[in-house]
């Protein structure tokens, strides 16, 4: 008798086992939380990202001197292998903490579809991070040997540039050395928000990136780039960017950019020039044009010698940004910075670099604005 109790004893929790692991197994409707694509297993979800600290001193050249330090990102990126044709990525940036109450910012960087027809042919729609210039393809904090980023591709590309939209993008080979990448989009566009003031035409292109909701006005934007790689070690990229900004849908803005890298050895040198026309018709004003440029250099050494993996990076760039406001103060902007970095390993990096920034009035010599150090560590996860 003890012995069948205890047989129905087993059989009753078996039975349960059973229904608690169909309950499980799918306990609601198609679709619900315990029911995504995601959780079979069917798909190569791979989760990533970086981080970078920086701290700052400035010594202006009036004015008190000033210190701070500055979470400035925490970027997670997933990436989704739907089928082997059919990938899905994005990018979501949190800025000095997220706290948008207060001077924080969270958004998403980019996010994309990605269909695959050919290495040459794919297609792609989303939140494009825009192919403008090659730092904006490659501002990460942890691949870039300087912690401030290029003037150029701040106040001309205005770097990190996201535009919803859609394309086509691929890669060529010409020959067993080259490659040849290209992209294609129409997206929404800038928006007149570029305008910093009415009266005087100014114009602060950083201010104007045009929303990923909606275009305000009728006429989309063309975004496309080039590069050739003629043989490893060796690049140069043209891009450019050209539609109505304005909510009339009158006036036009182009962007066109070069770009290079020139790898060999220790030696790396990096360039990047950018010149903006901007129509201003609508405000009974002429064409303003605005360029801006860098020119970098890089030496590694001691490679693997303090530990395997690691090597030391100096650096030195000058950066340069013409507003194009004749007769304005603050025409003219440059940067002299003198860095060194440390990588333990690939993808992580700790830098230092000190800048000296100028400023210089029509007619008028160059003036000291400030000198500065930066420091920061970057690193990917």
């Amino acid at each position: 008798m003890y012995g069948i109790r205890l047989m129905r004893s087993g059989f009753q929790i078996a039975a349960s086992l059973i229904v608690t692991t169909v309950a499980w197994a799918q306990p609601g409707p198609q679709g619900g939380i315990y029911n995504k694509p995601y959780l079979s297993g069917e798909n190569q979800v791979k989760v990533g990202g970086y981080v970078d600290m920086e701290w700052k001193y400035e010594n202006p050249v009036s004015g008190s001197s000033s210190n701070t330090f500055d979470q400035h990102r925490l970027i997670p990126f997933l990436f989704a292998e739907v089928t082997p044709d059919l990938h899905f990525s994005t990018e979501i940036e949190f800025e000095h903490g997220g706290n948008p109450d207060k001077d924080g910012e969270i958004k998403v960087e980019y996010m994309v579809v990605d269909y695959r027809f050919s290495d040459a042919f794919q297609f792609r729609t989303g939140i494009i991070l825009a192919p403008l210039g090659r730092f904006n393809l490659v501002h990460d904090s942890p691949v870039n040997d300087l912690t401030d980023r290029p003037l150029v591709n701040r106040r001309i590309i205005p770097t990190t540039l996201s535009e919803a939209g859609v394309g086509f993008f691929g890669v060529l080979y010409p020959s067993e050395m080259s490659v040849v990448n290209y992209e294609v989009y129409v997206v929404n566009g800038f928006n007149d928000d570029i305008i910093a003031d009415i009266g005087t035409g100014e114009v602060r292109l950083r201010s104007g990136r045009g929303s990923l909701k909606s275009d305000n006005n009728e006429n989309k934007a063309i975004l496309a780039r080039i590069d050739y790689s003629p043989r490893l070690g060796v690049n140069l990229g043209f891009s450019a960017h050209h539609g109505a900004y304005d909510s009339t849908g009158v006036d036009k803005l182009t962007i066109v950019a070069i770009d290079g890298m020139v790898r060999g050895g220790p030696l790396e040198l990096l360039f990047e020039m950018a010149q903006a026309g901007i129509e201003r018709s609508h405000l009974s004003l002429g064409k303003l044009t605005q360029m801006g440029y860098y020119v970098q250099g890089n030496v590694h050494f001691l490679q693997d010698r303090l530990i395997p993996g690691s090597t030391f990076t100096g650096v030195v760039r000058y950066d340069f940004v013409d507003y194009g406001k004749k007769g304005m103060a603050g025409d003219k902007v440059s940067r002299f910075s003198v860095g060194l970095n440390f990588r333990p390993v690939e993808k992580a990096v700790f830098k230092t670099e000190f800048q000296t920034n100028w400023i210089e009035q029509p007619g008028m010599s160059k003036i000291r604005q400030n000198q500065r150090i930066v420091g920061s560590v970057a690193v990917y996860f």
